[in-house]
């Protein structure tokens, strides 16, 4: 288990990488399926962690951007969003990183 570093590794040509991380895995997996149906002049690599620290992996390839997604209703996916960030490199919060609030539109 490792602190994600922006430049950890060098980028690939033409292709970019995003990490989702949430507790919702439906909801991750249809953001992820929304983003790879979109046109785009470069290959997009989009892939889903429920927390973090991601385990070693020498095949892993570099992270462009995280996404952390949280449900505004509830309390265990800020509480896991909370406890992912101590694994992320300080480096990657300049541009690198985005917070995507869902369940804003629903009642409680």
């Amino acid at each position: 288990m490792s602190v994600l570093r922006p430049l950890d590794k060098l980028p690939s040509l033409n292709t970019a990488t995003i990490l989702l991380v949430g507790t919702e895995d439906a909801l991750l997996q249809q953001l992820a399926d929304s983003m790879l149906k979109e046109d785009c002049a470069s290959e997009l690599k989009v892939h889903l962690a429920k927390s973090l620290p991601l385990p070693s992996s020498v095949n892993r390839p570099r992270i462009d951007l995280i996404v952390f997604v949280v449900n505004l209703h509830s309390k265990y996916s800020l509480q896991n969003t909370e406890e992912s960030l101590h694994h992320v490199d300080a480096s990657f919060f300049l541009g690198k990183v985005c917070f995507l609030a869902t369940g804003g539109g629903r009642l409680s």
